[in-house]
């Protein structure tokens, strides 16, 4: 090999490197300065704090999505499971499911937060049974479970959300927290401390090594004594436990269950999933990336609110996000042929 055929061969190595590593942060940053100077509104603190409100939600729902795509999964019921598991919870605080502004009269929220989550759980290591026991195709069973889910809590809320009244617990857990001066929202402290737990899980547990291997090659993980089908139900069970637990925040928030709050969830979900680095192929990724495309989406998203988009902008932007997204986890693989030359010096002509 010549010397200048090395150079350009490390040169496309640190560009690849730069991409797949700070990449996804410094996109992020350059975001929140380029709004910064645009739109006088975000530079208040209260504005930073209710973006960080706003990303807790998709975070948690993101962050078990992260699990199934790093096996080669995917989930698509999870926006599902947010609406389902929030209406769940909030028909047992309720004490009804007749929609109307009635106040609280049945369970306490420390009874019906638990009702809810394990819910939750129960469905997605349901459908890790499914996918493993049976060899179903994830993308299909999640899919089903997600009209499932959508159609159960279209019938039990009536079509119209069911309204609480937030009793100490749900307060506290979706209230704020003083820091410094700052009202710092209890949701987004414990998405943090969710990424820190499933952070400590990828990188220094069992789990978190079998989770990698089967996305790497399941079969060969599979031959080398990793319990595959246990692993694969385990983790689809904590993915639903996350969206349960993101549904019982947007409802306590809300303070009210409905069939619309999980909305557009799943695709968010897996944009920030991809953005963050993580292949969907699998195999490939991590955690904190997936936060910082928790927040490059968010931030978007408030853009276009400060720069006075309408509001319907918003479906355009999330499809395009996806698009990119997915585009880039291609030129990530190597998978543009012709980017690929381009980047190792080669002739696309042969």
């Amino acid at each position: 090999m010549t010397e200048s055929g090395t150079t350009t061969s490390r040169s496309a190595g640190l560009v690849k490197s730069i991409v797949s590593g700070a990449g996804p942060a410094l996109v992020l940053i350059a975001m929140a300065v380029a709004l910064w100077i645009m739109s006088p509104a975000f530079r208040s603190p209260t504005s930073l704090l209710l973006i960080g409100l706003e990303a807790s939600a998709l975070g948690l729902v993101a962050a078990g999505q992260t699990f199934v795509i790093l096996t080669g999964g995917i989930d698509l019921s999870v926006e599902a499971m947010v609406s389902f598991c929030g209406v769940i919870a909030a028909i047992l605080i309720a004490g009804t499911n007749v929609s109307g502004g009635q106040l609280a009269g049945g369970f306490p929220s420390w009874v019906a937060i638990p009702i809810a989550l394990a819910a939750g759980m129960a469905i997605g290591a349901g459908q890790g049974v499914l996918i493993t026991a049976f060899r179903m195709n994830p993308l299909i069973v999640t899919l089903g479970v997600r009209s499932v889910l959508l159609g159960f809590a279209l019938v039990l809320s009536r079509g119209s959300g069911i309204y609480i009244k937030k009793d100490d617990l749900l307060a506290a857990l979706t209230g704020h927290v003083g820091v410094l001066g700052f009202r710092i929202p209890v949701p987004l402290i414990l998405t943090i401390v969710i990424y820190t737990i499933c952070w400590i899980v990828l990188k220094n547990t069992k789990f978190g090594r079998y989770t990698y291997a089967i996305g790497g090659n399941e079969t060969a993980a599979r031959l080398s004594g990793v319990r595959t089908s246990l692993t694969k139900v385990a983790i689809y069970a904590i993915s639903g436990f996350l969206a349960a637990m993101a549904g019982i925040l947007v409802m306590g928030r809300l303070e009210s269950g409905a069939y619309q709050n999980g909305t557009n969830l799943t695709l968010m979900s897996v944009a920030a999933v991809v953005i963050g680095g993580t292949s969907l192929t699998g195999g490939v990724g991590g955690i904190w990336g997936t936060l910082i495309g928790v927040f490059m989406i968010r931030l978007v998203d408030a853009g276009l609110v400060y720069m006075s988009f309408p509001s319907q902008a918003k479906e355009i932007m999330i499809g395009t996000i996806i698009v990119l997204a997915v585009l880039l986890d291609t030129a990530r693989r190597g998978q543009i042929p012709w980017l690929t030359l381009r980047l190792r010096g080669g002739d696309p002509g042969g």
